[in-house]
Parts: structure tokens; C-alpha cells; sequence
């Protein structure tokens, strides 16, 4: 993506007048909402801006962690007035990693969509809502990828090792360590300006995608062993786990991640699912490894989501066995190949 030159001296213009900047991110915030958020903060801070707050509406993984030293953040979920006060007294709003404001949280929603305050965009979901500025790109390989060539045209010399381990940590996640949505050059060309300029990629790789307590191993095995359904002649295959199941393993926030992904290495299998039981409300996560079977217009027709071509969620609020249910009726219809 060419970033719109006018657009960059509008933003920058907007954050040199503003005295209190508001980032925010979507629910169940991943990699890309994090990295991005982080490096961007890190950024205003380095032009000398002192008055920040990232917004999550919840919990991030805790194997996150690393990147928040010194950052002042929010989880809405947490601390809601505190959050609403917050969005209330910024005079500058940045949505980052999700296209409309209604992907941040039910409770917070209202109180932003009555704000006059300037909101910017910065995000590669498709179909984004309207902002005064948007830096959108569905084709790039994540947010955080946008955000470091806005860092790099407002002023390069800001660029620190921090903001190069959360602009990796965002491109990273994104594309499933550069498995998927990575097939432009930009993506790579990105990180190797991140290499060159000293980032250390092993031990960030290590901490993000390769370390593991116990217990979550010990859950991935149980998923795998007695948790997968494959459905070979429909090209399927999901995991679902229930509330007792995670609580069983001591399940902690980020336990799951990348699990969906198991199922895609079995050969043959294009698409699949994970199911989660959740509280009150059962999340799922898609997979595809085939354009023509497009998980971000499955999520939207059926299970109130959306998200990429090749990587999408939703949610419901049916009980686990009826999703179960459902997920293999349209799994037997073939109904997840639907590019309608």
C-alpha cells in the first residue's frame, strides 16, 4: 500500500495538536491488536507525547506481556468507567486491527459512537465504516505492517527496539509465522528493515509462538486426541472444547491460540473450526487454506462474524452441542465452500 501523502500530513497534524491520545483495539485482542497498539504508542511517545491510553475491551494472553512494559492500558472489562472516562476526555481516537467500532465492546460502543472527537483508522479488515482518516488495507499482511510505514513517513528517526519487537510480534501472529497472508513482498520487506535495524528474531519468535505451560500442552493433547472430528470428503475438520474441559486445565487467556491451525495439517483438509465455550456465548474460530472457500463471508452469513478470506470468527449464543450440530450440517452441505 502507497500511503495517501495528504492523509499522513492530516494525521500527523492531528497528533501534533492533540494533548490526549486514545488508541483502542477489537475483543479478544491477538498479536496484530497488540503489536500494532504497542508500536504506535511507542512511537507518540518517542514525538514527545505524554498523555496515552491503549484500550482493550478484554484480557490479552498473557504471553503477551513482555511488550507492555511502561505502557498505560486499559481492559475495559476491568475497569469500564475508567475506560469510558478515558475515551470521554481524549481529544484524539486511533481504532486500530478491527473496521468498525462496534468489534471494540457492546459496553463501550454507545459511548464512543456519541463522541464528536476525531477518530482515525488504522486497519486491514475489508468494509471499513467511515472515519476521518483511514489507513485501510485488506491486502496487507496485518495492521501492524501498516503501522510501521506510517511511523516510517511521519519520522523514521523515532523508530526504537521496542517498537520493532511489537511491530514484528503483530506481522508475526498475523500471517501464522509467515504460513498465510504474506504473499507481497512488503510483509517481508518490513521485517527485514526490522532485522537491519537490530531486531533479534529467534528469542522474540520463541517467547510469542514456542513457549508453553504445561497444562496448555497437556490440553492441546486431549483437543487432539479426543476432541477433533474430521469430515474428509468435505474437505473439514473443527475442535470444540467445553467451559468444564478448559476449567479441567487449569485454562489460562492465550491457551488456545493456534489451535484451529492443527487441523489444517491434516492432508486434504481446507477449512476448519474451533469451538469454545465461553461463559454465556460460544466463540468460534475459521480456518481455510483455499481462497474459493472465503471464512470471512461464512462468519458473516452464519455465526455473527467475519474477519479475512482465509482466517475469520464468530460467535453464538446457542449451547456447545447445538453449535456442534449446526457446524456439521453445513459442514455436510458443503455449505462453508459457499463463495455466495
Amino acid at each position: 500500500m502507497i500511503l495517501n501523502k495528504e492523509d499522513i500530513e492530516r494525521f500527523s497534524k492531528m497528533v501534533e495538536e492533540s494533548d490526549n491520545i486514545v488508541l483502542l483495539s477489537h475483543f479478544n485482542p491477538d498479536g496484530d491488536a497488540m503489536g500494532s497498539t504497542v508500536a504506535l504508542y511507542r512511537f507518540l511517545q518517542n514525538l514527545g507525547k505524554k498523555n496515552l491510553t491503549i484500550i482493550y475491551p478484554n484480557e490479552y494472553p498473557h504471553n503477551f506481556s513482555f511488550l507492555f512494559e511502561g505502557i498505560n492500558h486499559i481492559i475495559s472489562s476491568n475497569g469500564l468507567l475508567v475506560a469510558k472516562q478515558a475515551v470521554k476526555q481524549a481529544d484524539l481516537l486511533i481504532y486500530m486491527d478491527l473496521n468498525r467500532i462496534s468489534r471494540t465492546c457492546e459496553e463501550l460502543e454507545s459511548t464512543l459512537n456519541s463522541l464528536s472527537t476525531p477518530k482515525v483508522l488504522i486497519d486491514h479488515h475489508i468494509d471499513p465504516e467511515q472515519f476521518d482518516i483511514s489507513f485501510s488495507d485488506s491486502k496487507a499482511s496485518a495492521t501492524a505492517e501498516l503501522t510501521y510505514k506510517i511511523i516510517k513517513q511521519i519520522d523514521a528517526t523515532k523508530l526504537d527496539i521496542k517498537i520493532a519487537q511489537a511491530i514484528y510480534t503483530g506481522i508475526c501472529t498475523d500471517t501464522g509465522s509467515f504460513s498465510y497472508s504474506c504473499s507481497r513482498r512488503d510483509c517481508f520487506d518490513v521485517v527485514a528493515e526490522l532485522v537491519e535495524f537490530g531486531l533479534e528474531i529467534a528469542p522474540l519468535k520463541r517467547q510469542v509462538f514456542d513457549l508453553s505451560s504445561e497444562n496448555r500442552l497437556k490440553l492441546l493433547g486431549y483437543l487432539l486426541s479426543e476432541k477433533l472430528r474430521v469430515f474428509p470428503q468435505n474437505k473439514a475438520a473443527y475442535i470444540s472444547v467445553s467451559k468444564q474441559e478448559l476449567r479441567q486445565f487449569n485454562f489460562q487467556k492465550g491457551d488456545l491460540e493456534g489451535v484451529v491451525n492443527y487441523c489444517l495439517k491434516i492432508e486434504g483438509i481446507e477449512f476448519a473450526a474451533l469451538l469454545s465455550e465461553r461463559q454465556d456465548t460460544i466463540r468460534l474460530s475459521f480456518r481455510s487454506t483455499n481462497p474459493n472457500i472465503d471464512v470471512n463471508k461464512f462468519a458473516n452469513k452464519y455465526w455473527n462474524g467475519g474477519g479475512h478470506i482465509l482466517a475469520a470468527g464468530g460467535n453464538s449464543s446457542l449451547s456447545l452441542q447445538e453449535v456442534e450440530q449446526a457446524l456439521e450440517v453445513q459442514i455436510k452441505n458443503n455449505l462453508h465452500e459457499s463463495n455466495q
